[in-house]
């Protein structure tokens, strides 16, 4: 299983998640590829079985470039990989910078496979130094779970993946 992690990060809060989940995934699939969105592109999705894109909420909206690179992936090659989507955010109030992404993605036919990854920091000592929680730690692991239970071999073969809001 080929896996692009995706993120936009500003103070490293979602580098240190995408690496984390990057880490978790490494054991189950066979080419995992953890980048920044400045260093990808469109075509760099191209043999994607599982894109997971990760970014920071700002003013409510996603990063600018992650919300272009969602737009200029093409629609026949998103619909045919498993996607998922997480996020930071200092509190936990809606719209934010994953609703966007997951309402972007929807509009172009796609539904990401599990529920989004909402991670909440303290405000407003969201600053570099901060860390990540224990809870917020267990809720990544949660996401990572149910994303490799998703992606099981005996379950794909079994049935097609359904985005978690169809089960």
């Amino acid at each position: 299983m080929r896996t692009l992690i995706v993120y936009a990060s500003w103070f490293g809060h979602n580098r240190e998640i995408a690496r984390l989940i990057a880490d978790q995934i490494s054991s189950c699939a066979s080419h995992v590829i953890c980048a920044p969105v400045v260093a990808v592109t469109a075509s760099d999705t191209i043999g994607c079985d599982l894109l997971v894109l990760g970014s920071f909420t700002h003013a409510h909206h996603a990063s600018r470039r992650m919300r272009h690179l969602v737009e200029t992936i093409p629609e026949r090659r998103l619909k045919r990989m498993a996607v998922a989507v997480f996020g930071t955010q200092t509190v936990d109030e809606r719209p934010s910078g994953v609703d966007e992404l997951v309402n972007m993605l929807t509009k172009r036919g796609v539904r990401p496979i599990v529920p989004p990854l909402r991670v909440i920091l303290p405000a407003p000592d969201f600053v570099p130094w901060s860390r990540i929680t224990p809870v917020e730690r267990a809720k990544i692991n949660a996401f990572v779970q149910a994303l490799m239970d998703r992606l099981k071999p005996e379950t794909s073969a079994q049935q097609e993946i359904l985005p978690w809001s169809q089960r």
